[in-house]
């Protein structure tokens, strides 16, 4: 068998939704003949823990190498951090990220290497396959490239330089990341990112790069997920569901659904009592002062952060799924994750979110209803006008088709057929054809 090296800072435990994309993908990569060997951190702390994924990881029998890291960790037991308010938590990844380059893993980078070298040396490696956030997954993985000469893919689940959570206060900043992605990409052989305006941001930075030089493949879901979900007795639903799964973090806020739900109930007092939003993944104590606000209490079903397995099931016996992306720098580039995950759940959804990526992908879904982000009485009239398609019986039905292209197998084989060229073709091919620039990784 075939064996892939694949560097991610993030893997389960954490809980986080960019730990789905190389787990899944791992977990495929059997089905088509090839070995995944998993580079990643020891996770010190985080909000969340997914044991679920845990044990998925543990059932799949994956060869985990994690750097080392405190004996006190979430492997170990370690205790969850409190979720801050949004403001406290962007302040101190901004005080961390001003003198750290690309961002506050830094020191991950020469960890990730040493180990890396170990994992290459002791193992017939033939590609290497990095993905990010955190993007010093991509600058271990250009050292090891230019090490050992192993063809590189770099796999991109946000912007490096254009994302919402990008913190450049000074021109510096901007410049010392741009340098860093320019000394990956110009030894990197296949670019992957997850939509279009990634892609093109890329295209329109690096002039030497070409259309051709760069690849989308989608988030995606995981069929089995479904219908392991499925298996079991569904969460109860006494009243019609709107629900969100994921935090809220950066660009996404619940604020203008709570306001919209006020209004809904204040033009309709009678369908108090009739409809509940659902909230997977924790709210913070400025969310909950917002829900008392609003006075919207009794309508708010807030089970915290819940596993992967349990999230889907409550998706599941949903009327709604609601998503929405705030306007603000970056807000182009974002198509989460948890978008997939709902395409997965053949759901209605209510996406309140502004001209971008997750735009385009919602285009074809038909079972969608789109408005701005932060309107809350175009919010509120998409929610009275699911209850009463709910209440008839006429709730719009989900483009089959287009769902199956986000299936996990089928994205696993688009990237392994890109494993396959670059084992048939010289290791000095890369981007530009490949004039070698070495470059300074770890800055």
């Amino acid at each position: 068998m075939k064996k892939v090296l694949v560097i991610t800072y993030d893997f389960p435990p954490i809980g986080k939704g960019n730990v789905l994309r190389p787990l899944k993908f791992s977990k495929y990569f059997y089905r088509y003949d090839w070995e995944p060997i998993i580079l990643t951190s020891t996770p010190k702390t985080y909000f969340f823990r997914d044991n679920f994924l845990l044990q998925e990881a543990e059932k799949l029998r994956l060869k985990v190498y994690r750097t080392p890291g405190s004996s006190n960790n979430l492997l170990t037991g370690r205790k969850l951090k409190e979720l801050p308010n949004e403001s406290t938590r962007i302040l101190k990844r901004n005080i961390a990220r001003f003198r750290k380059f690309p961002d506050e893993h830094k020191s991950w980078i020469s960890k990730a290497v040493k180990l890396g070298s170990e994992i290459i040396e002791s193992n017939n490696i033939e590609i290497i396959y990095a993905t990010g956030p955190s993007f010093t997954a991509f600058a271990a993985a250009g050292e090891l490239k230019e090490k050992y000469k192993i063809p590189l893919v770099i796999d991109y689940q946000d912007s490096w330089l254009h994302s919402s959570t990008s913190y450049h206060p000074m021109g510096v900043h901007r410049m010392r990341n741009m340098k860093m992605e320019q000394d990956v990409i110009r030894v990197t052989d296949e670019i992957i990112t997850i939509n279009r305006r990634i892609k093109e941001y890329l295209i329109e930075e690096y002039e030497y790069l070409k259309h051709e030089d760069v690849n989308i493949i989608n988030h995606g879901y995981d069929e089995d997920d479904y219908k392991e979900a499925a298996k079991t007795q569904l969460p109860e639903k006494p009243k019609m569901r709107f629900t969100n799964v994921g935090g809220f973090f950066d660009l996404i806020t619940p604020r203008y659904f709570f306001e919209a739900l006020k209004i809904v109930f204040e033009k309709n007092p009678g369908l108090r009592g009739k409809i509940e939003a659902c909230f997977i993944g924790g709210l913070s104590r400025e969310n909950l002062k917002l829900i008392q606000k609003y006075n919207i209490s009794d309508s708010i079903l807030n089970p915290g952060y819940l596993s992967h397995l349990d999230a889907i099931r409550y998706m599941l016996s949903s009327d709604v799924l609601w998503f929405m992306i705030g306007e603000g720098a970056g807000d182009e580039v974002v198509s989460p994750i948890r978008l997939a995950e709902y395409f997965g759940a053949r759901k209605p959804i209510l996406a309140a979110i502004p001209d971008g990526a997750s735009r385009q992908l919602l285009r074809d879904y038909d079972a969608v209803r789109i408005c701005e982000p932060d309107e809350p009485e175009e919010i509120a009239e998409l929610i009275m006008e699911y209850y009463e398609l709910n209440s008839k019986r006429m709730m719009p039905i989900p483009n089959e088709d287009l769902i199956r292209n986000f299936n996990i197998d089928k994205l696993t084989y688009q990237l392994v057929r890109y494993f396959e060229f670059l084992r048939d073709i010289s290791p000095g091919f890369g981007i530009r054809g490949k004039e070698k620039i070495s470059g300074q990784f770890n800055q």
